[in-house]
């Protein structure tokens, strides 16, 4: 049976099953007062994409004595996981002769 009543702080449902949405006009901020809307400049400077080298993730699996000699290496010389691990595998990628890629990771044909 569907929920009649706010569901969410926001939502709500009918008594026939519908969702229906309330605006918020009591926002509050931690310090309890209402909330001031920020210019738009403001927030856009704020958000603005940072430049560089578009980034994926990559999950992986690693030896137990991989991982502890990794955890060494970016606590003794401070570098971070992310950057031993792409130095790693360009270095095997160029080792290994697979052509490179553009910034936005694709290979050209041969």
């Amino acid at each position: 049976m569907a929920q009649v009543g706010k569901r969410g702080g926001h939502s709500s449902r009918t008594s026939d099953g519908a969702r229906t949405s309330k605006p918020r006009n009591d926002a509050r901020v931690s310090g309890g007062g209402p909330v001031v809307a920020a210019s738009t400049d403001a927030l856009s400077s704020k958000l603005e994409s940072r430049r560089g080298p578009v980034k994926v993730q990559l999950n992986t699996w690693v030896l137990a004595s991989t991982e502890a000699r990794l955890k060494w290496l970016v606590k003794d010389r401070q570098f971070t996981v992310t950057s031993v691990v792409d130095v790693a595998l360009q270095e095997l990628l160029d080792r290994y002769d697979v052509p490179p890629a553009d910034p936005d990771g694709r290979i050209g044909e041969r």
